[in-house]
This record gives structure tokens, sequence and C-alpha cells, in this order.
């Protein structure tokens, strides 16, 4: 049986634990939103490069 790999999915959830970490570490680290922010675009950017490179299946 094949698993289903469907990173598009994990790199989202990881692109909204980046900016909600980059938030809460807000008090300890003075740049952290904007390296939460940073994080939640390559993320997103990755999800759109998983999303583009799956592959279909064929109808026959």
């Amino acid at each position: 049986m094949k698993r289903s790999k469907n990173y598009t999915v994990m790199f989202l959830l990881l692109s909204s634990a980046s900016v909600s970490g980059g938030m809460g570490f807000h008090q300890y680290v003075e740049y952290a939103p904007t390296i939460g922010y940073g994080l939640a675009f390559l993320f997103l950017l990755a999800a759109a490069f998983a999303q583009g490179k799956r592959e279909e299946p064929k109808n026959c």
C-alpha cells in the first residue's frame, strides 16, 4: 500500500506555527516576529513548490 505524502499541508501548518512562535517569543527575543514571518514566508514558498510538483493520478 502506498502512503500519501501530502507535504503541502505540513508546510502550511509549519508556516502558521512559525508566525505563532515568533509572536510568542517577542518578549524574549527582539527580532522574533521578523524571524517568524520570514520562516512563514519560506514555508509558504515550500508549500507552493510541493503542490506544484505533486503528481496527479492518471485516469486511464
